[in-house]
């Protein structure tokens, strides 16, 4: 399905930094105040144990294993056999509010959305959905907090400052119903890997978030396999391939119309698909407790100096707003994109190329070739104070919500309703139809920006190659593994960085984008770091240092 409406270009639209839209990040880090956290920080308070891990048994097994290094589990065939992966209706009758977002279109009236009713009926609740599209979040959000009277259940949305003050005073300490093996009474909430839970992080060293997965592989170059073949230089192995042979490649593949990459400025040129080719550290550099920008790396510089060259022997297609039409028609060749594009990429290629990645190549500064880690998740979910049996109740939906791939509860989030919103192929997968597709899905309804399971690679074998695609991205994601890079600062408190988010990162990929498009010199650099740290960045540092001491004793 598709809205029409990237959330990329939504993201700019608004104005947040393009860090948010496609750099990793870490949306984790929460406002507070004073210091590191102040009241609201970790530092000097005993920390709430982690949820407990614990697979759903009754979880269909993936072909394709899942690590915990980030590997998602690869599907080659929809299970025949659905189980019910919640063992009651959650729900006792009353109304739940709840605030959310979409990035496409709002949803109908309730009476009209045929979802929505579906899913009341299997929560036994009557969910009172308050769906916000993403270009109003920030004017909505305000709003909210103006009002005073919150919904039940909060989206905690990347986009906007976290909200520690408001989840610490108005939102419930779920530590207690969470914490540890507290959280094998919602079977699937247990099943969220360790890792979204994490980057979830602690409000003064308690529980207040329930994270929506997302994988932690984080952006990457899709390929079009066939182009580079024929210029000689699809080579699937990490560091395979050397940058000077790479980039004759790439001059081959580019003209008569056609390019290597295209210049999207949104995601500043792809910067965080080359960048951590060259050993660079994942935003930050821990070195014996302290927090170093990676940005401030000869790593770095490494990678831009790579983009200008890429630049000026005209790989990039200029002034490119949206980069994947170009890459679905054949124009480029090469598309930096997340791991969420995969699936609407090769359904929306179907045939017409082999869908593949680019593995990182084998740097100039004779770097280990790198990779960036995403946080692991993005979108997090609070819910209002309320007396313990209610808080339970919030809680056995967002378990529902969190149904694994492959039971009736997952199928119905998903796909609706059979004979209402799909129906069956021929390997018993469901194909959606027009009534859904044309808005009465959960996409409308902004559910899985409340809480998702782990997410899995998996394509409906309608889709030609499919079960070969998901080996692909299977084969990729595990040697990308064991190159991948953590951002240290993940899950954890600054205030100045959250503050400075925006400002912070558009003086990094301003920068970025003049240097690469050969409007400043590379040696400009060095100021935009001194820039970068006085505005905020050296203080940040200095916050992240404290909470990540804190964090060890936990």
């Amino acid at each position: 399905m598709s809205s029409g409406l990237s959330r990329r270009s939504v993201l700019r639209s608004i104005g947040i930094g393009t860090a948010l839209a496609a750099t990793g990040v870490p949306l984790s880090a929460c406002s507070s105040s004073g210091g590191s956290g102040g009241s609201l920080g970790n530092v000097g308070k005993d920390l709430a144990p982690w949820p407990a891990y614990v697979p759903h048994p009754d979880a269909p097994r993936p072909e394709l294993a899942s690590n915990d290094k980030g590997v998602q589990p690869g599907f080659l065939s929809y299970p025949k056999e659905l189980k019910q992966s919640v063992a009651e209706k959650p729900g006792d009758g009353s109304k739940v509010t709840v605030w959310t977002i979409t990035w496409g279109a709002p949803p109908s009236a309730k009476d009209k959305h045929k979802l929505w009713q579906a899913l009341n009926k299997e929560l036994g609740v009557d969910l009172d959905l308050k769906v916000v599209p993403a270009m109003e979040v920030s004017q909505k959000y305000a709003a909210l907090v103006a009002g005073g009277e919150l919904p039940d259940i909060i989206a905690v949305s990347q986009n906007l400052p976290n909200p520690t003050e408001l989840l610490a005073a108005k939102c419930q300490d779920l530590t207690e119903f969470l914490s540890g093996d507290a959280v094998k009474e919602y079977p699937n909430l247990a099943a969220i890997p360790a890792y979204a839970w994490k980057a979830a992080g602690r409000i003064g060293g308690r529980l207040y978030r329930v994270p929506a997965e997302r994988s932690r592989i984080g952006h990457s170059y899709y390929a079009n396999q066939g182009r580079l073949k024929q210029a000689g230089i699809w080579v699937p192995k990490v560091g395979g391939i050397a940058a000077d042979d790479l980039t004759k490649g790439l001059r081959q593949i580019t003209g008569r119309n056609k390019f290597a990459f295209a210049a999207d400025p949104a995601g500043a040129y792809g910067f965080n698909s080359v960048i951590p080719v060259h050993g660079t550290p994942n935003q930050w550099a821990l070195k014996d407790g302290q927090f170093l920008p990676s940005m401030d790396t000869d790593e770095f510089k490494a990678g831009l100096e790579q983009m200008a060259k890429w630049w000026k022997a005209g790989v990039y297609k200029p002034q490119v707003v949206q980069g994947g039409t170009d890459f679905q028609s054949g124009v480029i060749a090469l598309n930096p994109n997340s791991q969420a594009s995969f699936s609407g990429l090769a359904t929306q290629i179907k045939d017409g190329f082999t869908l593949d990645t680019l593995r990182p190549f084998q740097p100039s500064n004779g770097g280990r070739p790198g990779h960036w880690f995403s946080p692991g998740a993005d979108y997090f979910t609070a819910l209002k104070k309320a007396s313990k049996d209610r808080i339970k109740l919030m809680l056995r939906i967002l378990d529902f919500l969190a149904a694994p791939f492959g039971t009736k509860e997952w199928e119905l989030i998903q796909y609706g309703v059979e004979g209402t919103h799909f129906e069956r192929g021929a390997d018993g997968s469901p194909v959606q139809n027009e009534f859904a597709l044309n808005g009465d899905n959960h996409g409308t309804l902004g559910l899985t920006y409340l809480c998702g399971p782990q997410q899995v690679l998996f394509l409906p074998g309608s889709l030609p190659g499919a079960a070969e695609t998901v080996k692909r991205r299977h084969a990729f994601q595990t040697e990308i593994a064991e190159v991948g890079v953590a951002d240290p600062s993940v899950g954890l408190l600054s205030k100045t960085f959250n503050t400075k988010l925006s400002e912070l990162q558009v003086v990094r990929e301003d920068a970025i984008k003049a240097i690469v498009a050969g409007r400043k010199p590379l040696s400009e650099w060095d100021t935009t770091v001194k820039d970068w740290k006085s505005k905020g960045g050296d203080q940040a540092a200095e916050e992240y240092a404290k909470e990540y001491e804190a964090a060890q004793k936990a």
